[in-house]
């Protein structure tokens, strides 16, 4: 299987299964309906679904063919390659290896790299907070806990049997508009951001700004004066209407100050 949007240059929603075998094909997925005065076989795991997708990915097909596709997997796996030995090759100030990769290498794999931050290093920050931190950038990288609500005992659990649930990871999808110069773009992100993250005591909460965190606090629990409001908001620009509550000022300054900030670089990662 595999996501016809991120390797097929289809569109999103795409996505394909290969069976080998008519006879792997489990029944609740191919159905014989009767439709519109005959019988038909859906193999899709809806029945009614747009068609933008099979018709795109088609295209695609023909207009590229075989060697085509084999050229654009070429490089992303080899652009996968570049981004998988720059974090094996990234070392922490103590010795250690920044990460720990979690795929299955250079060969037999998908265009992804995923890793953690190593474990042995005890850091107080994790995937998550490193993929916020990315995002600083306009990187944005896809952090996941291996952890979950169990519905049966509503308790949090491991996913996985060989770790707990505070254990987090992150992955990189190369798709083929990353290309090696936006890849060692991201490369010069990551070691920026860890270094950051590295002197922060508290995690990357506390590089948050305290207008931030003010935005979610309630109205009596917030200790600035409106003035002091104000004058921190110089800095934002235009204030806002004077008939805002705190509150509603807070989040108004917050949401102008993110506005300002000049974008260096915007790249979707999946």
């Amino acid at each position: 299987s595999g996501s016809g949007h991120k390797f097929g240059e289809s569109i999103c929603g795409t996505g394909w299964v290969v069976f080998r075998q008519r006879e792997g094909l489990a029944s609740h997925v191919a159905t014989t309906v009767t439709y519109l005065g005959g019988s038909s076989d859906s193999l899709t795991l809806n029945f009614s679904r747009p068609a933008s997708g099979p018709y795109v990915q088609f295209y695609k097909l023909l207009r590229l063919g075989q060697e085509g596709y084999m050229n654009k997997v070429e490089n992303q796996m080899g652009v996968t390659s570049y981004l998988r030995q720059f974090l094996s090759n990234l070392k922490h100030p103590s010795g250690k290896p920044r990460f720990q990769i979690l795929d299955g290498g250079d060969t037999c794999c998908l265009p992804v790299v995923a890793a953690r931050l190593n474990p042995e290093l005890d850091l107080h920050y994790d995937d998550i907070d490193f993929q916020h931190g990315l995002s600083e950038s306009h990187w944005y990288v896809s952090g996941y806990s291996l952890g979950f609500e169990n519905p049966m005992n509503e308790k949090f659990e491991n996913l996985c049997n060989d770790v707990n649930e505070a254990t987090t990871m992150f992955r990189i999808v190369v798709k083929s508009n990353l290309t090696r110069t936006l890849a060692e773009n991201l490369a010069g992100n990551i070691e920026k951001i860890l270094s950051v993250l590295d002197d922060l005591d508290a995690g990357y909460e506390s590089i948050h700004s305290r207008l931030a965190g003010l935005a979610v606090k309630d109205e009596e629990d917030i200790s600035m004066s409106m003035e002091e409001l104000r004058e921190f908001s110089d800095s934002i620009g235009e204030l806002p209407s004077r008939g805002l509550n705190k509150s509603q000022f807070i989040q108004q300054s917050f949401r102008k100050k993110k506005q300002k900030r000049s974008s260096i670089l915007a790249q979707n990662i999946c």
